[in-house]
């Protein structure tokens, strides 16, 4: 971005509501997955496809960050605000359908919410001193987490649990969907009449002989940054996609209504996080933060495991929420480190790519809760999914100790 900087609170206001905005729509996918299961009797791990139609739209990241490159933030940020209200728009008959529509309209929404997250990240780090990026970028996603604290609380009046039965309301979820297709709609032709300051490439022109000539694949940091993305997401969405199931069949004397409240907490715990993140990250290396909050991750981890059925358990599930928060910025402020701005458009795509993992880590874990079905009952150890958290938090690790302070010099 130019040197002289302009007001920045108008934009950042703006990228921080297109946060709060994918921030609802990719949360309410907790409460997507048992209210599909149920309105459309399907498995555990068909219902999961819930996440792989949402979060498989992810692969066309690279594409649209050249896409962005070409047309521009502004435009691109409208464009996805647009799809995201077609997408939400097509639930509204679908619930009645089928399953598939339903699939179809999730893609068509999460294509849109791909091209915000490609904007709204590295637009977010631009919006300042790159000193201060995985601050900026932490407190952002705090109004991410606003949205999330919100989520469950919609989606209790759309799931709701009466003397040991799911119910599910069709007719809320409608409802909820058709305002988020208005949201989304007038916020594409708000942003119309709205001036968002470019952010310019000058910096290109004064790159060493170091970075000229590269593109964003040659920068190894990046690449494993991908993967680590990959990695988290499944963190991020793991604890809620199976919370509620776990508290209605393998905890006694809890029912998911009172897991939709207990919840709401998780994402409270992000937005909690990020605040107290952002002024963190501030005095602390970014790469140390991560380190630290993901030992303890792993400890409340190992709690969980310990006291696994009973009602305390589900607690160091929920505080894991508090240590996950910082996890995405900074993340992929360390993944964009050393990238000039010539290739920030398209490094910002590769490492939302990542995301991409997430239905498919769902999908596994939900084939493999399946597995524990009790031969008598037929209960599921709906716990079990979480013992994949314990790979995710060791490769976030590796990336906090190494991969991303592995740099490659390549001559132009």
């Amino acid at each position: 971005m130019g040197k002289s900087k302009a007001n920045f609170v108008v934009p950042f206001a703006i990228m921080s509501f297109l946060l709060f905005l994918l921030g609802f729509v990719t949360w309410i996918n907790n409460i997507l997955v048992p209210f599909m299961e149920m309105q459309f009797s399907i498995t555990p791990s068909q219902s999961q496809l819930v996440s792989a139609a949402f979060f498989g739209a992810y692969i066309i990241s690279i594409p649209v960050g050249g896409v962005v490159k070409k047309i521009g933030y502004k435009k691109s940020v409208i464009i996805g605000s647009v799809i995201t209200g077609i997408g939400t728009a097509i639930f509204i008959p679908a619930l009645g359908i089928g399953y598939n529509m339903v699939l179809m309209g999730l893609f068509i929404t999460a294509v849109g919410v791909v091209i915000l997250q490609v904007v709204a990240n590295p637009y977010v780090i631009a919006l300042g001193t790159p000193e201060t990026s995985a601050s900026r970028l932490t407190l952002a996603m705090a109004v991410n987490s606003a949205a999330a604290v919100l989520a469950p609380i919609v989606g209790s009046f759309i799931i709701e649990s009466n003397n040991g039965t799911i119910l599910v309301h069709e007719d809320m979820a409608k409802l909820m969907f058709m305002v988020l297709a208005a949201i989304s709609i007038l916020t594409a032709i708000f942003l119309v009449f709205i001036h968002l300051p470019a952010i310019e490439e000058e910096e290109e022109e004064e790159e060493t002989g170091d970075s000229k000539g590269r593109t964003a694949w040659s920068y190894p940091h990046l690449i494993l940054g991908f993967v680590a993305i990959g990695m988290y997401m499944g963190l991020e969405v793991g604890v809620g996609n199976y919370f509620l199931k776990y508290v209605e069949f393998n905890v006694a004397g809890l029912d998911v209504s009172f897991a939709t409240i207990v919840l709401g907490f998780y994402p409270l715990g992000f937005f909690i996080g990020r605040i107290l993140g952002a002024g963190i990250l501030k005095k602390f290396e970014a790469s140390k933060v991560l380190l630290v909050n993901s030992l303890i991750c792993v400890a409340l981890l190992a709690v969980f495991f310990i006291t696994k059925g009973t009602a305390f358990s589900i607690w160091p599930l929920i505080l894991q929420g508090l240590f996950l928060s910082i996890m995405w910025s900074v993340l992929f402020d360390l993944s964009m480190k050393d990238i000039p701005a010539s290739t920030a458009k398209l490094g910002s795509g590769i490492i939302c790519t990542g995301v991409v993992f997430t239905g498919m880590w769902m999908w596994i874990m939900g084939k493999f809760v399946e597995r524990t079905a009790d031969a008598t009952t037929g209960v599921m150890d709906n716990g079990a999914a979480y013992l994949f958290f314990f790979i995710f938090y060791a490769y976030i690790i590796f990336f906090a100790l190494k991969g991303a302070k592995v740099r490659r010099n390549i001559a132009a």
